[in-house]
């Protein structure tokens, strides 16, 4: 108990691991997003390419035919749990086939012409210690249709009437909406804090600096001081 408060102590000194430290171990902003690409060659002909970024460095791949993630880095796990990670397969898996049959069964309806491919791009972004952007969005032929946000679609202003009809067919998935939304808000800035600190001695090599803000340090360390004074 004593320890724990002598490390309060320490993070709440000013001059210590301030706001002003805090600017200068985060010096710029890092996103984490899944991208999905998908191209329909023909009804019976489509190919999934999926991938994992931090910035600009790849960190996952994936194998459309099992479902599996693929880790490109020694701590691409981040410090998820193996039953988290399989789970987030399925879940990726599973509506990436949903997704296909989507698309099949609305070439006529949404005037698509084979072979035509479809962009799906989600993610989150940490800046200054807080994560300050959560997205996902789908676009067509590299056009931007529509756009997640809270628990709904909106159409791109640029997506015309195609992009409505994705919206008002989209938003009928409450179910999966919610489940997309709860990935975007909790799970994806969790694993992205996650991939930062176990990946924490490359990135500091590749001239990066990263470390768990004070603001979040504090707070992971009251709730470590409650659990103990029950």
């Amino acid at each position: 108990m004593l320890f724990l408060q002598l490390v309060l102590f320490v993070v709440l000194l000013p001059g210590g691991d301030s706001e002003d430290g805090e600017t200068s171990a985060l010096q710029e902003s890092t996103f984490f997003q899944i991208i999905l690409t998908s191209s329909f060659y023909n009804r019976s002909w489509t190919q999934n390419q999926g991938s994992a970024w931090l910035d600009e460095l790849q960190t996952h791949g994936w194998d459309s035919k099992t479902g599996a993630f693929t880790y490109l880095q020694p701590w691409s796990k981040g410090n998820f749990s193996k039953e988290t990670l399989v789970e987030l397969e399925r879940i990726f898996y599973t509506y990436s086939i949903r997704l296909l049959q989507i698309f099949h069964n609305h070439v006529r309806q949404w005037q698509l012409e084979y072979p035509f491919q479809v962009q799906i791009a989600g993610g989150c972004d940490f800046h200054f210690g807080e994560v300050s952007v959560r997205f996902a969005q789908i676009a067509y032929q590299g056009s931007d249709l529509i756009n997640f946000q809270n628990t709904s679609w909106l159409a791109s202003p640029k997506g015309g009437s195609r992009a409505q009809q994705f919206c008002t067919l989209f938003n009928q998935y409450h179910v999966f909406n919610e489940i997309l939304y709860k990935i975007l808000s909790d799970t994806c800035p969790q694993f992205l804090l996650g991939l930062l600190d176990a990946g924490k001695a490359y990135l500091q090599q590749q001239g990066q600096s990263w470390s768990l803000p004070p603001r979040i340090l504090y707070s992971a360390l009251i709730n470590l001081w409650k659990a103990v004074s029950i």
